[in-house]
């Protein structure tokens, strides 16, 4: 087993090493190295920028974004059109093991994944789980604020205020739901977040496992039908599916409620840089 020090000497290196990254982006940027438009496309096809994606956390909800991104493009576009996507799908293992051991890793282990991404040279770019946003927040400092970030919990802000929803149910993983990291920016704009009760953010837990491992079951929908009902007549006026697994089943179709799809918004909001001249 390798030691709890020598793990902070690697999360310390690798932080110190994405720090000079950030210097040389920031040098290519004003040298001009890097542009929105990549000289080796045709000048037709110039005017549809190149999206990153970070995925793979889990495979099955990165599954989603990809198709949305393209049923857009072609909604938009017409036939046979499909978006450019730098989709980079990552190993997830240690960064989710990290979760129930030593959290303090994982903003480097992230900003390690985001670099790798960026190498790409997207002209714009979104983090396809919304967990890691927590960690995000922590190395913003560290990467350059351009190629921009479609943040989820910012747009999820946005849309409820656009819809003066005041009360709104949050569902997600233990983390997402238990943690501040996603209440306080809607709480600060006067929106009032309700989690479920403690029995249900466990079974919650559970199920979002089940769906990260590929695993569905009939059983899943009638629960979060229910505990939805139960949450509007409890008076929440819409449903953020906070994790990237439950859109898998959560859907419109079962929900009493406006339902909240952060992968979508993000989708969305890329597809609207990408096709904005």
């Amino acid at each position: 087993m390798v030691p709890k020090d020598r793990f902070e000497q690697l999360g310390i290196r690798a932080v110190a090493q994405a720090e000079r990254q950030v210097k040389a982006w920031e040098q290519a940027l004003h040298a001009g190295r890097y542009s929105q438009r990549r000289l080796d496309v045709p000048e037709e096809m110039q005017d549809m920028k190149l999206i990153g994606v970070l995925g793979g956390t889990s495979w099955p909800s990165t599954i989603p974004p990809y198709r949305m991104l393209n049923e857009e493009v072609q909604r938009r576009l017409g036939p046979h059109h499909s978006a450019r996507i730098a989709l980079y799908s990552v190993d997830y293992a240690e960064i989710r093991a990290s979760f129930s051991g030593d959290a303090s890793r994982i903003p480097a282990l992230l900003l390690a994944e985001i670099r790798t991404l960026l190498s790409f040279s997207p002209d714009c770019w979104m983090i396809a789980n919304n967990t890691l946003h927590k960690f995000h927040a922590e190395i913003a400092h560290l990467i350059p604020p351009d190629p921009p970030m479609m943040h989820a919990i910012t747009l999820v802000r946005e849309h409820l205020l656009s819809r003066r929803v005041g009360r709104v149910l949050l569902l997600g993983t233990r983390f997402t739901m238990e943690d501040g990291y996603y209440h306080e920016p809607l709480e600060a704009a006067g929106i009032e977040v309700v989690i479920p009760e403690e029995p249900d953010r466990e079974h919650i837990g559970a199920i979002q496992t089940r769906l990260a491992d590929g695993e569905m079951d009939a059983a899943f929908a009638p629960y979060f039908a229910d505990l939805i009902k139960r949450a509007a007549a409890n008076g929440c006026e819409a449903v953020i599916a906070g994790c990237s697994e439950l859109p898998l089943v959560i859907t419109q179709d079962i929900s009493t409620i406006p339902l909240i799809d952060p992968l979508q918004l993000q989708c969305m909001a890329c597809i609207d840089f990408a096709l904005t001249p």
